[in-house]
């Protein structure tokens, strides 16, 4: 009898231990695979503006970009007085697309190369209403311009909820998965 306590006791836990190595596995090669990026500014130091928002959205943006300049691969410079900026940060009342109503939405102007897009302008905008309607704190709504800045830079969507650039998060800010992503965009 407590041969077969010990044997279905061994096999209890060969079977938890094998659970939760196949289980953790899973989380860390997520965790560790950089964020795609589908293209890339031809410098690291890029100009922005922020434009028809109010100040409160300014400030969204400006805490969105100190973000981005904090992980060290590229530098976003707000744009002179009279420069163009490479990417305008907005906010709308509304905003709809084929997808829907969206939190964000950038759109980007690129030059297609066979190593990688080159990207020449991109507009981020944020939609007021929505981030209104569902009660989204001023955190939410700088991760969701910090999430849009990030296609503004080449990243594309990542399928880890931790990333900044999941598809549909609130939450999450820039993680390292980001920055390896921007890093891989960014070295020749």
């Amino acid at each position: 009898m407590l041969k077969k306590v010990v044997k279905w006791t061994v096999l209890v836990i060969a079977t938890i231990v094998l659970t939760l190595a196949s289980f953790s596995s899973t989380i860390f090669a997520s965790a560790n695979r950089p964020t795609p990026s589908w293209g890339s500014w031809d410098q690291t130091t890029i100009t922005y503006k922020t434009s028809n928002t109010s100040s409160y959205y300014k400030s969204v943006w400006k805490n969105a970009v100190k973000r981005w300049n904090k992980v060290g691969v590229v530098q976003l410079r707000a744009a002179k007085s009279g420069e163009k900026a490479d990417i305008t940060l907005t906010s709308s009342q509304s905003l709809s697309t084929k997808s829907g109503k969206l939190a964000g939405y950038t759109n980007y102007s690129y030059l297609k190369k066979s190593d990688n897009n080159q990207i020449i302008s991109a507009k981020s905008t944020l939609n007021r209403s929505l981030l209104t309607k569902y009660g989204y704190t001023k955190t939410q709504r700088t991760n969701v311009a910090t999430h849009e800045i990030g296609h503004a830079l080449g990243l594309s969507h990542s399928g880890d909820k931790s990333s900044v650039m999941y598809a549909s998060d609130r939450y999450a800010s820039i993680d390292h998965q980001d920055k390896v992503g921007l890093q891989d965009a960014y070295t020749d």
